[in-house]
């Protein structure tokens, strides 16, 4: 997850830079937290979550609001089934890249890469492997056009508006967990198991599950709580750190996964509560999540779904 590679600077202009008008997310320092807390739920892949130096150099790691940097090309393979259109697709791989790979319920970045040609290909999905290695699934923007060489520079831009989006729809399934807990629904009562955080449909799958429990409070107390939180603010936290550290700064123990020689990356959506191991992209401020609202509670087999809505999502109100 972390690289010590920092040979050629990220772009940092107004255009492309958000941190020019946003908070970055800060360092914190792990914070001694109730035991209870700790969470096996799997934000982030497991193998992104505690890898220690993928094969890809992941920017965005360091700054959810950086959409664009330099990289140099490390291969360029065509895709052997074009589809029924015909277009030539290509995936590409790079050094480095500030765009954001598929995982954990949250969707990847879309954008571009320009190289020495000009011509634009254009992102349509990314992906990660086993062994971080990144790749960018798309097609050159213009038919006929050289595909990229290998050691070709190169430029990677995302979409900031949807980064932005959806770093605030997985911070505010974050946020829900801590509205579990504050509300007498926290991991003695019900565990966090998995998430999903897209535009469509988000959601927080819990292990347990309470009996008579009245799913209309339970809703009506998560939006008043998430909301105040949200009022409230707070500085986000996303830092690298030894196993020790972590399980300190997770409430005394890591998920079983995580491998005790390796430097998982912790976040803690909210100052003075327990961080969990995760490789996703967060607003730097709780504040930067908007209006939220709880849309559903579904109980089964022993899982109870928690779903929520944030500003710019589908069916928001």
């Amino acid at each position: 997850l972390h690289s010590t590679r920092s040979s050629r600077p990220c772009m940092a202009t107004k255009a492309i830079h958000l941190a020019s008008r946003l908070p970055r997310i800060a360092t914190l320092a792990p914070r001694a937290t109730p035991r209870a807390y700790t969470a096996s739920r799997t934000l982030i892949s497991p193998a992104r979550a505690a890898m220690t130096s993928p094969k890809t150099e992941l920017v965005y790691f360091s700054d959810t609001y950086q959409t664009s940097c330099e990289a140099k090309v490390v291969s360029c393979e065509p895709v052997e089934d074009p589809g029924d259109d015909g277009v030539a697709r290509f995936v590409v791989v790079l050094d480095r890249t500030v765009a954001y790979p598929a995982g954990g319920g949250q969707p990847s970045d879309t954008g571009r890469i320009v190289g020495p040609g000009g011509v634009p290909f254009a992102v349509a999905s990314v992906a990660s492997t086993k062994d971080g290695t990144v790749t960018h699934l798309g097609e050159l923007e213009e038919e006929g056009a050289a595909p990229f060489n290998a050691d070709d520079e190169v430029t990677v831009t995302v979409d900031a508006d949807k980064r932005l989006l959806h770093a605030r729809i997985h911070s505010a399934g974050h946020l829900l967990d801590v509205a579990m807990t504050n509300i007498g629904f926290g991991p003695d009562v019900m565990v966090p198991a998995k998430g999903l955080h897209q535009p469509d449909q988000a959601y927080v799958e819990y292990t347990g599950k309470v009996e008579g429990l009245d799913k209309d409070k339970l809703m009506a107390d998560l939006k008043a709580e998430m909301n105040k939180l949200v009022s409230l603010g707070g500085g986000s936290a996303a830092a690298m750190m030894g196993y020790d550290e972590a399980a300190e700064a997770c409430g005394g123990e890591l998920p079983s996964y995580i491998p005790k020689d390796s430097t998982p990356r912790i976040v803690t959506i909210v100052p003075d509560t327990a961080g969990c191991p995760c490789g996703g992209t967060h607003v730097a401020n709780v504040k930067e999540i908007g209006s939220v609202d709880v849309t559903g509670v579904r109980v089964k087999k022993g899982t109870t779904r928690v779903s929520y809505t944030i500003e710019g999502m589908k069916d928001h109100k």
